[in-house]
């Protein structure tokens, strides 16, 4: 197995900056990629060194993918035994079957394009923005798995996931109480509180209900699709906002996983041992956080 980054001049210019610079930033990212290179390479397409002078983070998002799967105990099954021709998702795991495939949204284009923030200078966090992005990156590969639904790859009773990463995304580190991811696939929004003026103490709180998002252009996307039949074919999503510097030091505790109830083949929950879990039935939410946290149950209104 030969290193990960190859000498050259190539079009992907965090692929050059990660590997030719020196600075403490890039050297450590450097290094855990070559680290999950040397461990997970088996897993991806054979042409990944080749995807990856075209586009590191997402190459990078695919071995970090296979990195928190296998060191959580889900059984991976290499490449060679999972596809023909290369067609199919990402990764796959066994016992039970599961189809992963992976993606990351880039900052778009148009109107509705987010931007990484000036430095040094106080600006809005652009949150529907961001949930857009994330939004569209779950239906490009809804629409992708359907297709391997219908060319064979996927069996029936075999569960997909689509795995998101916000890793690209402006202001991608550091959520408020209510993850963007779940306002982009559950129909929720921000977490209100309701105060006893009396007393000035919170007498209940709740995670108000908000299925849609309008662009700039007036367009309205629903940002419900684990309410929508048309979705049932997806059993989860998995998300993380980490890179290849900043990343949590226990695999895993950096995911959100997100149930579909509406799902044929439903994920089974702690399928992933690590990181949050959320899923949404009729009005409540319901969530099951990692060991560090607590588990809670709200009401969606």
């Amino acid at each position: 197995m030969g290193p990960f980054f190859q000498p050259g001049d190539f079009p992907c210019r965090i692929y050059c900056r990660t590997r030719d610079e020196t600075d403490e930033y890039n050297t450590r990212g450097r290094d855990f990629i070559e680290a999950l290179w040397r461990d997970y390479a088996a897993f991806l397409d054979p042409d990944t060194l080749q995807r990856a002078t075209q586009c590191m983070p997402t190459v990078f998002w695919e071995l970090y993918l296979a990195h928190t799967l296998k060191s959580s105990g889900i059984f991976l099954q290499p490449q060679a035994r999972t596809k023909k021709n290369q067609k199919g998702p990402d990764l796959f795991a066994a016992h039970p079957d599961v189809w992963i495939e992976a993606i990351m949204p880039g900052c778009g284009t148009g109107p509705d394009a987010m931007e990484y923030p000036p430095m040094g200078v106080v600006y809005d966090v652009p949150v529907d923005s961001f949930i857009l992005r994330l939004r569209s990156a779950f239906e490009t590969k809804a629409l992708v798995m359907t297709d391997y639904m219908k060319a064979g790859p996927i069996q029936a009773g075999q569960a997909t996931v689509i795995a998101i990463s916000g890793g690209a995304l402006p202001t991608a580190i550091g959520e408020g109480p209510v993850p963007r991811i779940l306002k982009a696939i559950l129909g929720v929004g921000n977490l209100m509180l309701d105060i006893d003026l009396r007393t000035r103490r919170v007498a209940s709180h709740y995670v108000e209900h908000r299925d849609e998002v309008k662009k700039k252009s007036g367009t309205v996307v629903k940002t419900a699709p684990f309410l929508d039949p048309a979705y049932s074919h997806i059993s989860a999503v998995a998300y993380s906002a980490s890179n290849w510097v900043t990343h949590s030091d226990r695999p895993g505790a950096d995911f959100t996983i997100i149930h579909n109830e509406n799902a044929h083949v439903k994920l089974a929950h702690g399928w992933l041992p690590v990181g949050d879990e959320y899923w949404r039935e009729g009005d409540e939410l319901h969530s099951v956080a990692s060991p560090s946290n607590v588990a809670d149950d709200q009401s969606v209104g």
